[in-house]
């Protein structure tokens, strides 16, 4: 069950990377719009605009794609194409079916608000908005990994693989449709109490949901709390410009949008704060490391998290940072979390409207296009300094209080014509590490021992920072060796999972490694 949730939640990573580029260039498109623009630059900003829109309007079916093809075993461009087919099949069967019932909605005052349906690509169907997409990419990423290796004889081979799974895919997606229809008005109700639930309990809820985005990072699982308050309805709903949208940061997104008729912003956005703790804890937690550090190892550990540190204040990946510490203090990381959820939740309580999803770019952009007097930037920089500094203070006290083995801090064996430590004058490179070749030309053949060999690894993904591998046989796992892997930043091994801490450059890693063992 764990590893089938992190197996989504890394596949539905995929289209929330590239809604992070929306929104820097739908913020962009705002401020072209603006008055005293030229009016090229104008029509320029539109068109970007409605490009953007036509994205945001359609996370569904990007969803929908994004989880087919990532959970896919084999063939993910055949999965991905399924995908799209069972998309368009679930609207059309809907729609005929809420026809023929008699129960398609009659559209009132501000369009079909409330009433359950919606129109996406055209058809009228129940308003399931990102959920759609998510049910229907598992379902097909389930049916393709079990029906669409199997071979027929040669005159019927026509008929196998990836056809099969698509000729399996019509009568489910059918009964899915119809299903529907009945089924999630119920789940609707739930969800929308749930999220009332979660608004109403004020500055608490805030601080739960703080504390659990970051406290679950080491196990893969934090995606599951924040997207769906950030995508679906559990984060709340807002018609805005004559539209329904459904998410914290769709709503943020679409306010952005339609600039000159929002007076306040929507009290959703309390669940787009996570990224305070990137921002503003980042360099405390590290010039803390450094100064606790041993005097010799002090400039060896500047070049170990200082990088770490500056890529999670500005680009809001805290990963490489979080995993040199996590697991030889891990008394730290909950203090931390408890540190991010405690001021998310004064975040709210100050009355600080801030969009802070990820690092100081993505803030700094999202947040020009409004008024000071909405976000209360200003307020908010003020109180990212005051926690700076508590956290920079926590870490040292607890650090010196309970003596923990933070790096520089290890009790290093002296070994036999070793010299195990690094003298102040020693140079250290602050660069991450890259991957170098092997003599064989081979990159990765360290990492392949280490993970049991080439017939071990049955599927090897990426999130934003991790490569994430599955293997048949956790036995012939050799953690030593994974070790030496050159640019590792940090291991995690659950059963048949190993999760290994590469930065912000694993995508090419994972990349080229998968080209050079000819997996897709």
């Amino acid at each position: 069950m764990k590893k089938g949730m992190q197996q989504f939640s890394r596949s539905a990573i995929i289209p929330i990377k590239f809604m992070a580029v929306m929104g820097l260039f739908l913020a962009f498109a705002v401020i072209m719009q603006l008055e005293f623009m030229p009016g090229f630059i104008q029509s320029t900003g539109s068109m970007i605009k409605s490009m953007m829109d036509a994205m945001m309007n359609n996370l569904s079916i990007i969803f929908c794609v994004a989880i087919a093809s990532s959970m896919a075993k084999k063939n993910k461009l055949e999965a991905g194409v399924l995908a799209v087919i069972a998309f368009l099949m679930f609207l059309a069967a809907n729609n005929a079916w809420l026809s023929s019932q008699h129960m398609l909605a009659k559209e009132g005052a501000v369009g079909l608000y409330g009433t359950g349906q919606n129109m996406v690509l055209g058809f009228q169907v129940v308003d399931m908005n990102v959920f759609l997409g998510m049910i229907l990419g598992i379902l097909t990423a389930y049916i393709h990994n079990k029906f669409g290796n199997k071979k027929f004889i040669d005159i019927l081979s026509i008929y196998g693989g990836p056809r099969l799974a698509f000729i399996i895919m019509i009568p489910v997606t059918l009964a899915l449709a119809i299903s529907l229809c009945y089924v999630w008005p119920v789940i609707n109700k739930g969800i929308n109490s749930t999220s009332s639930f979660i608004l109403g309990a004020g500055a608490i809820g805030v601080f739960l949901y703080g504390f659990g985005n970051r406290f679950l990072i080491p196990t893969g699982l934090h995606h599951l709390l924040w997207m769906p308050f950030c995508f679906t309805a559990i984060g709340g709903t807002a018609t805005i410009g004559g539209k329904v949208y459904t998410g914290a940061v769709n709503i943020f997104y679409a306010e952005m949008a339609n600039i000159g008729s929002i007076t306040s912003l929507d009290p959703s956005i309390r669940f787009a704060f996570f990224g305070f703790s990137k921002v503003f804890a980042s360099i405390p937690i590290a010039l803390a490391i450094i100064h606790m550090a041993n005097k010799n190892r002090q400039e060896e550990i500047k070049g170990m998290v200082l990088p770490g540190a500056f890529v999670g204040t500005v680009a809001g990946i805290t990963e490489p940072l979080d995993f040199s510490y996590l697991f030889a203090a891990p008394q730290l990381w909950f203090v931390h979390s408890l540190l991010a959820g405690l001021s998310e939740a004064l975040l709210w309580q100050f009355g600080i409207r801030t969009f802070v999803k990820d690092g100081v770019i993505d803030t700094a952009v999202s947040n020009a296009v409004f008024s000071p007097s909405l976000t209360k930037i200003h307020w908010f920089i003020i109180f990212g300094l005051v926690m700076s500094a508590v956290w920079y203070f926590s870490f040292v006290f607890l650090i010196k209080k309970l003596d923990l083995k933070t790096p520089g801090r290890e009790e290093v064996p002296e070994m036999a014509g070793v010299n195990s430590s690094v003298t102040e004058d020693s140079p250290v490179s602050s660069s991450e590490p890259t991957v170098a070749l092997a003599n064989d030309g081979s990159r990765f053949d360290t990492l392949v021992e280490g993970l049991g060999g080439r017939s071990n690894i049955e599927t090897l993904n990426n999130c934003f920072t991790r490569l994430r591998i599955d293997v048949l046989d956790p036995e012939k796992i050799d953690k030593d060796k994974i070790k030496t892997f050159p640019g590792q930043k940090g291991l995690i091994i659950d059963k048949n999972n190993i999760q290994i801490v590469m930065g912000m450059g694993v995508q090419s890693i994972r990349e080229d490694m998968a080209e050079e063992l000819g997996m897709e």
